[in-house]
């Protein structure tokens, strides 16, 4: 019970940074005109060295050994390919078509994906509560997300398959680098899969082609961003996955849009609506019911 509950905080916890890193690339966004491309490119770039660089002075050793592995190579490719880079560039591509409502929401389906696939692993179908209640779950995230007004989540074909490519990138870096955390550790993996994975993030737009307005108020949030949400956000939610099940883990990730919209509040001044309390309240009781289920 301790084991698991370590693991449920952990996946909270990085839906808090991630929560907190979404408010702070809006503002990238809105006041400071960088783009997604260049950010995601930037954030894990910067981020992947600075796991690696703890990683190496943990243990120097250690960091080069998956490459010694063919197979563990070839799996922290996918990792970082499919995996790393896919979940973030495909979640920011379908902000671009669409918005980050309907993003988010359709992104928040990846839970659906990873329950499905321990199901097919496990010759068994999941049970109809715990459908119902990732239902109830899916229900209240769009609630929040879109403040109630789930006209203006209408998107295009293109935005919708992103969308589901975001989720399907989602549950696939939730199941796929496990044994490589068991095996290499949190830092290693997370690093090198950063690192890897900005590599192809720059052959879509490199670093180097700044199209934002740097000073000291853009770069703390680049910081934010950077740090906070990326290096030590996924490195507490992969480490997560050594105390809980892949579809816990996702499905903890939906205090997220919870997290972010309270940080609005506070930061936009936007205001609650008895819709988005409706939404919450979904959230928080399906999640509650649903981690002593799976």
């Amino acid at each position: 019970m301790i084991i698991k509950t370590k693991g449920i905080l952990a996946a909270c916890g990085a839906a808090s940074l991630w929560a907190i890193s979404g408010v702070s690339g809006q503002i990238l966004f809105n006041q400071f005109h960088f783009s997604a491309s260049w950010l995601v490119s930037t954030r894990l770039l910067i981020a992947g060295i600075v796991l690696l660089l703890i990683a190496f002075f943990r243990n120097q050793k250690q960091i080069f050994q998956p490459f010694m592995n063919q197979r563990d190579l070839v799996a922290l490719l996918a990792f970082s390919v499919l995996g790393m880079f896919l979940v973030q560039f495909t979640y920011f591509k379908t902000i671009e078509l669409s918005n980050a409502s309907f993003a988010t929401i359709i992104q928040y389906t990846g839970p659906f994906f990873v329950v499905l696939y321990e199901s097919l692993r496990g010759k068994r179908w999941p049970s109809l509560i715990t459908m119902f209640l990732m239902g109830i779950t899916l229900i209240g995230v769009t609630l929040i997300a879109s403040h109630g007004e789930g006209i203006n989540l209408f998107a295009s074909i293109d935005s919708l398959c992103w969308g589901i490519g975001s989720a399907i990138a989602l549950a696939f870096y939730s199941i796929q680098p496990r044994n490589l955390l068991r095996k290499y550790g949190s830092f290693t993996i997370v690093g090198w899969g950063m690192i890897l994975g900005s590599i192809v993030a720059n052959l879509y737009h490199p670093v180097w082609r700044i199209d934002g307005l740097i000073n000291t108020a853009s770069f703390s949030q680049l910081v934010i961003v950077v740090v906070f949400g990326t290096a030590i956000a996924y490195l507490i939610y992969l480490s997560s996955l050594k105390f809980i099940s892949s579809a816990l883990a996702s499905i903890l990730t939906a205090f997220e849009p919870i997290l972010a919209t309270i940080l609005s509040v506070f930061l936009f001044h936007l205001a609650f609506s008895w819709i988005e309390f409706i939404g919450f309240a979904c959230v928080l009781g399906s999640i509650l019911l649903l981690q002593k289920r799976v």
